[in-house]
């Protein structure tokens, strides 16, 4: 997930303040939770691209030493207990769904299956406190709130190499190696240095993922490369089809994010409508996350045929899609175009990615 402008964002939740240069402290260090803020814009506004990675990657500090983790972008920071995974994005609530009807009136297939919601566990926010972590017990940040986000801490009481992980982004993880006081440990300058250096290296990445080309019959949601950066927009952005045609839309290999294909009645920028109402159930509401939107809109097996009429509204989701074994969710999603129409196509979870499909 990830916040359109997160510029305007730094600025509206006074998060610039906290990447300003403090008083040196021998003991801290600074790991952004995502791209460092004066490259922002240049990953957004130029590339459409965004970075699900911590900068620096990697850090080294002294045992008694901490680290301190600025929230750039939309990102969790989970250390979890030593043999234990990271937190799950989502889990059940332990119903099912039940009277969820489309437009028409007639029931979604998905009555029945598994409610989900956001995991409880990444609701209880700790920016602005500070953890001590020895990988006996896990070190949580949960989501960063609104407002004023201060950093969240972390003091390591023992030397170790320890990866850490981002529950938003299957795949985003960074590593704190531990040394003893004796050893040499990178400055604060150095830090900041190999951070510089590794945003440098994504930015080259990003600025040729928007030249990414797909296979005949396929839409691309996205488009990753190496080390978390990730494009977010439609491969082709528009496609020209004749009535009957098939389009799979699936996920780049390699990707860390989550998104989704879906079109109906409106668009989901435009509050109070159906797809609006959708996109908002992955803004962290109250459990659970609306089965509409966590479920693809027709059952998994043969491509539903999509018309404007379909759902009663030319309602069509391909449900979340990742490319995570960790999650509930599948990688793409196929549907037929049955009518001659244009159907618009927007990602719920990142509702300015958009695309247009022409059916003739």
């Amino acid at each position: 997930m990830r916040l359109r402008n997160r510029a305007a964002w730094l600025v509206a939740t006074g998060a610039v303040a906290l990447l300003v240069p403090t008083a040196a402290h021998a003991a801290s260090r600074v790991v952004t939770m995502g791209e460092p803020a004066n490259t922002l814009k240049t990953f957004e506004n130029k590339y459409s691209s965004d970075v699900n990675d911590f900068f620096p990657h990697g850090v080294t500090v002294h045992v008694g030493d901490s680290v301190r983790f600025v929230p750039t972008g939309f990102h969790i920071v989970d250390f979890p207990k030593r043999g234990s995974s990271a937190q799950p994005l989502v889990t059940p609530t332990g119903q099912t769904v039940a009277g969820s009807l489309d437009a028409a009136g007639s029931p979604f297939w998905f009555n029945g299956q598994k409610d989900y919601q956001f995991n409880p566990a990444l609701l209880a926010s700790k920016f602005g406190k500070k953890v001590t972590y020895n990988g006996k017990k896990e070190a949580l940040s949960g989501f960063p709130p609104n407002g004023r986000p201060k950093p969240f801490t972390v003091k390591f009481s023992k030397t170790g190499k320890f990866t850490y992980y981002c529950p938003l982004h299957q795949g985003m993880k960074g590593v704190v190696t531990v040394v003893a006081k004796s050893r040499k440990a990178p400055s604060s300058k150095q830090v900041k240095s190999a951070a510089k250096k590794q945003a440098a290296r994504d930015l080259k990445i990003a600025k040729r993922l928007g030249n990414t080309r797909v296979l005949a019959g396929t839409v691309d949601v996205g488009s990753a490369g190496p080390h978390g950066v990730e494009y977010y927009g439609f491969f082709p952005k528009t496609i020209n089809v004749s009535a009957g045609t098939t389009l799979s839309f699936r996920m780049t290999k390699g990707s860390f994010e989550t998104h989704t294909a879906s079109t109906g009645p409106d668009n989901p920028e435009q509050p109070g409508g159906y797809l609006a109402t959708l996109s908002a159930a992955f803004q962290g509401g109250p459990p659970p996350i609306d089965p509409r939107a966590a479920y693809p809109s027709d059952p998994p097996g043969s491509p539903a045929h999509l018309t404007p009429a379909s759902h009663g509204n030319g309602f069509w989701n391909s449900g979340p899609m990742d490319e995570s074994s960790a999650t509930p969710f599948q990688a793409s999603n196929s549907v037929t175009f049955s009518q001659a129409g244009t159907y618009q196509f927007y990602c719920l979870i990142h509702p300015f990615m958009h695309a247009t499909v022409v059916v003739k």
